[in-house]
């Protein structure tokens, strides 16, 4: 073999060796959590295992941790935790899975009892159907407390063009209202608009618990996104006999994206308070967010106008917390 081939030879096997080594950092760096599981608001990502405990009595103690054990694709979650201990970040993971997510602490850092602490943003394409969510506190010694854990089970819903989902974290009637720019308002006594939107989640109805605690509204393939200004409420219509405060999420998704609201934030996180419950139905509720479809980017085209065909009648809608009206 001459040297010039033996140079083109090394070459391309250098180059070969190159590439191979880039991709596998470009593997390791991928952030698996959020593309298959979750991404956490003002979370930074760290590409290694979950720290282990210290086992250090001096180590911060996590008092007690909830988050609603259902959870939707492209959903949310609010995630509170309590503690008497001084800490610099929340840790949060999934357990088995590389990468974890820090999250500054917030206030004080003492007795955090029922704050919404963390906000969960689920994937629409979640990897399992069930996994276990790790969090853990950091101090500025850089002692490790316990793991606190919570198992999630994800609900069967709608992902869809447009989504705009509710999760909250106590066992009460929490209703997702959504008014489209014609004036049509979906939620729990008129679930299926027109143009296609459905809620197809809708919890704890009347207080016949069903312990999911989220609701989902979402536009399929053949629904009409029409253009305009979309308005987001939310409504406590029973306590249920909880005397806490409740906290919620709401997340609205189009085409996979969180949207830049006009008003508000996405995602919003809030609280009612028991007082707050008002049984209330068309039109009532707390206005989260509202949101516009650009012309250009609506899929209401007049083919689609003229192909679409209302695809429940009045009979085939579901009935949910009938008992309600």
């Amino acid at each position: 073999m001459n040297t010039k081939k033996t140079v083109i030879l090394m070459s391309l096997f250098c180059i070969t060796i190159i590439l191979a080594i880039t991709g596998c950092k470009k593997d390791d760096d991928k952030n698996k959590l959020e593309e298959s599981y979750f991404s956490v608001e003002n979370g930074t990502f760290t590409n290694a295992d979950i720290p282990e405990p210290s086992g250090s009595q001096s180590a911060p103690v996590i008092g007690s941790v909830y988050g609603n054990p259902s959870i939707l694709e492209g959903g949310s979650n609010p995630i509170s935790l309590q503690t008497s201990s001084s800490f610099k970040e929340v840790i949060v993971g999934v357990q088995g899975v590389k990468g974890y997510y820090t999250i500054p602490e917030a206030g004080s850092g003492k007795s955090l009892n029922e704050t919404v602490l963390l906000i969960l943003l689920f994937s629409q394409t979640l990897e399992n159907d069930s996994f276990i969510i790790v969090i853990a506190l950091r101090d500025a010694q850089g002692l490790i407390s316990a793991h606190s854990t919570i198992q999630v089970t994800k609900i069967e819903a709608g992902t869809g063009r447009l989504q705009v989902s509710c999760s909250w974290d106590k066992f009460n009637d929490v209703d997702l209202h959504l008014v489209e720019p014609n004036g049509a308002e979906i939620y729990y006594s008129d679930d299926y608009s027109e143009n296609g939107g459905e809620l197809d989640v809708d919890s704890n109805a009347d207080c016949d618990l069903d312990y999911i605690n989220n609701e989902n509204i979402t536009y399929d393939d053949e629904a009409i996104i029409e253009s305009g200004k979309y308005t987001v409420r939310v409504d406590f219509y029973s306590t249920c006999s909880v005397t806490t405060n409740t906290n919620f999420i709401v997340t609205t998704r189009y085409k996979g994206q969180i949207i830049t609201p006009n008003t508000g934030t996405n995602p919003y996180s809030g609280s009612f308070t028991p007082s707050e419950e008002d049984g209330g139905g068309s039109g009532d509720g707390r206005q989260v967010m509202t949101f516009t479809i650009a012309p250009g980017k609506s899929d209401m085209t007049a083919e689609r106008r003229i192909k679409f065909v209302y695809p429940k009648s009045a009979a085939e809608k579901k009935v949910k917390g009938s008992s309600r009206f």
